[in-house]
């Protein structure tokens, strides 16, 4: 790596290492202990095609900004199930990320296959993702991988754990971390902790394991499945923090100290959430207060001038324009927009003690 050549003046550029792809490249590269780093710029290279970028990826899409997977008509790409030839349609990739798997991967090309002879249908791409999904799809990625290593060592291309892995969380619901989960099965303590949650994904990946211990430890056997419920909830096992007090109480058992740590959490939370809806609506009432004076300002302006204007009609010097009401506006305007400004600092510094210390 070294400084590039200077762009001119004006050119905009976006970094490259703020993509997933390019970062994945850089990653097998080192994995593979490779000198030769064309694979960056190949991949930097890809250009969409007629069904353009990848859905997910279109930050302009109301659906993107919100973290979710927009539905969209094009042409779709599956894996082929290797026990049955049939195509596994419960993951669908879009061509412009099924370019880049190819890229990444030469061994590994071809592996997709157009869903219905490539006519277009409504479908999501469950590959790469900005939102809550965006772990999920590093995680295909990496199985991806796996598979394209398992084949340049062995010379001989097996899907078949691919497919097994993407078999077993297709059906899982993303976990949307601090967000509400509605119409999802919720795995709780009803009898010891009735306040706790895990969702269907955290449940596979940080519960569902210790089953397997030996002894099995006994706060497993109050967890219970509960059918979804219209009130929703709001999953407790989502940061690595929150894994952290679960798993101290199964190590000790200890259930007195694992529901005081919810139960501050929660507190916190909602003291958190109070406060930056206070901040915020005062920011926005002084925002508009600024825009009030700036209003202000410009007719104060206005009518200075038209003043100064009627004195030069009449033939007579006229004396220096008076800006003093339009200065007085603009200072007020300018005192409320700093003060609208030091308020989203402070709601800043809360949200990242939340992430700090809370989250």
């Amino acid at each position: 790596m070294r400084v590039g050549p200077a762009k001119p003046k004006g050119y905009r550029r976006q970094c490259d290492f703020s993509m997933d792809w390019t970062r994945v490249a850089y990653l097998w590269l080192y994995q593979r202990n490779q000198p030769d780093l064309s694979l960056l710029g190949a991949v930097a290279a890809i250009q969409p095609d007629k069904d353009g970028i990848c859905p997910n990826l279109n930050s302009e899409d109301a659906q993107v900004k919100q973290g979710g997977k927009p539905e969209v008509t094009r042409t779709w790409y599956c894996l082929l199930d290797p026990k049955t030839g049939a195509p596994f349609e419960e993951f669908t990739v879009c061509s412009h990320c099924v370019s880049h798997v190819s890229t990444l991967f030469p061994c590994l090309s071809r592996i997709f296959v157009a869903i219905n002879d490539g006519q277009k249908l409504l479908a999501t791409c469950d590959l790469m993702n900005l939102g809550d999904a965006r772990q999920r799809g590093l995680e295909y990625l990496d199985q991806i991988a796996k598979t394209a290593e398992t084949t340049l060592e062995t010379k001989t291309r097996d899907l078949g754990p691919l497919i097994e892995y993407i078999r077993k969380w297709a059906p899982v619901p993303v976990c949307t971390k601090a967000k509400p989960v509605f119409n999802q099965t919720q795995y709780s303590l009803p009898t010891t902790i009735p306040d706790f949650a895990a969702c269907q994904e955290c449940y596979q990946k940080h519960i569902l394991p210790l089953y397997s211990q030996s002894p099995r430890p006994a706060l497993l056997s109050d967890i219970k499945a509960q059918e979804p419920s219209q009130r929703g909830f709001i999953c407790d096992l989502f940061s690595p923090r929150l894994q952290a007090y679960f798993n101290d109480a199964v190590r000790t058992n200890d259930m007195v100290t694992f529901r005081q740590k919810l139960m501050a959490r929660g507190e916190k939370m909602r003291e958190i959430e109070i406060q930056l809806m206070r901040m915020s609506q005062e920011c926005r009432q002084l925002k508009i207060q600024a825009n009030t004076h700036m209003s202000q300002m410009r007719i104060a302006q206005m009518q200075a001038t038209s003043a100064s204007t009627r004195w030069m009609a009449t033939g007579w010097i006229a004396p220096p324009i008076d800006w003093s009401a339009t200065n007085a506006q603009m200072a007020k305007a300018n005192e409320k927009t700093i003060q609208a400004a030091v308020i989203e600092d402070n709601m800043t510094a809360l949200k990242n003690e939340w992430v700090q210390f809370w989250e």
